[in-house]
Order: structure tokens, then C-alpha cells, then sequence
């Protein structure tokens, strides 16, 4: 089902056309990735990352089940989807190590989550000062680790069956990956192209 509705979540945040068109629409509004509805208090989501384990998340979404966070995140052939809940990066930033320390610890408390595949339109609604590629370019470049973890893989794009005209715009330069920022990309305003599509959703 995850893997399913990553898929017509891609459609609907794309602007592509479901053939045959689907009966109801997913929701274009930080959809959840269990069922496409959005405003539903039961689907809130919220994660927990610990240090050294996969983070685990909790919803009471009535679509939702389990997978393996790890295997879901790197993709395959069978199951491209990679719509995971993620803790966003600027919201809540790792803090550097104290003067004279190596590391900082820190609480490790559940904060809200954000599906992978909405983690474009809440960076263009909640961090303003930031570049999106294909959307707002002329900003503050994002950090690599923030970019890693909205960037989609051509599998995933390619295997939902998006036009490649639609896919997600590249980002600066791949060599630049492993610097703390990257150079925000050249390019002119585009709209979101979330905002004018429509996709499928199980019933309430």
C-alpha cells in the first residue's frame, strides 16, 4: 500500500495524468504517505531518530503498516518508493559539539515528520530563506544533508511512469556533494507544480 500510494502521490505532485484517471483525488497539501488524505488529525506523523538505530515513527493513520526504514530508503526495482517520514533538517538542525567537546548530546525526544515526497513544498512554505530547485532559486543554498533527503532517484521517477520533462530539477553540481553547502542552481521562478494536479486516495 506504501509503495502504491508513493506512486500516485509522484503523479499528483508532478502534474501528470493517472491513465485511467482515478476516482478520487490525492490530497496536494502534505499528503500522507499511507493513504493521500491531508488534514486528517489521525494521520499526523511523528518520528524519532535515535544515534545509532533507524529511526522508528508512530501514526494513527487506519492504512498504515510497517516496513523496514532502511531498505525503503535505499529503493529497488520491486519497491522504488522511497516516501519515507523524515525528521526535517532545518527545523531541527544537529547542534556542533560544545568548545572543547567532540560531540553534543542531545534528548532524543519524537518530533512531527515530514514525508519524503512533501518535503519540497514544506521547505517552500516553512524556510523561505532556502533555494528549491525548479521553484525558488535565487535564495540560501541548501545544506547537502537537507538535499540528500528530498532528492528523488530516477528510479523512482522513472518506474512511476513520470515524464522526464517532470522530473526533479538537478541541483548544483555532483562533485559538489560532499561540501556543507551547494551552489544554488541558475534558472528563473517556476510555480509549484503540486499545486495544479490531482491524483488517487483510498476512502475515508
Amino acid at each position: 500500500m506504501h509503495n502504491h500510494m508513493g506512486r500516485h502521490i509522484l503523479h499528483a505532485l508532478t502534474n501528470t495524468p493517472e491513465e485511467p484517471p482515478l476516482k478520487q483525488e490525492v490530497s496536494l497539501t502534505s499528503p500522507c504517505g499511507f493513504c493521500g488524505h491531508a488534514g486528517v488529525p489521525e494521520c499526523a506523523i511523528m518520528i524519532t531518530v535515535p544515534s545509532s538505530r533507524a529511526p522508528t515513527w508512530e501514526t494513527k493513520c487506519i492504512y498504515k503498516h510497517t516496513f523496514r526504514y532502511g531498505s525503503t530508503d535505499s529503493g529497488s526495482k520491486n519497491k522504488p518508493c522511497r516516501n519515507l517520514p523524515l525528521k526535517c533538517g532545518l527545523c531541527h538542525p544537529v547542534l556542533p559539539p560544545q568548545p572543547g567537546k567532540t560531540t553534543r548530546k542531545a534528548p532524543v525526544l519524537p518530533v512531527e515528520a515530514i514525508w519524503h515526497y512533501n518535503m519540497t513544498v514544506h521547505i517552500l512554505d516553512q524556510h523561505e530563506e532556502y533555494a528549491v530547485p525548479g521553484h525558488r532559486e535565487a535564495r540560501v543554498p541548501l545544506p547537502v544533508s537537507v538535499w540528500k533527503t528530498m532528492k528523488l532517484t530516477d528510479l523512482e521517477q522513472g518506474a512511476s511512469c513520470i515524464p522526464k520533462d517532470r522530473w526533479q530539477p538537478l541541483y548544483g553540481d555532483a562533485s559538489e556533494q560532499d561540501k556543507e553547502n551547494m551552489p544554488a542552481a541558475s534558472g528563473s521562478h517556476i510555480k509549484h507544480p503540486a499545486l495544479e494536479s490531482a491524483g488517487s486516495l483510498p476512502p475515508t
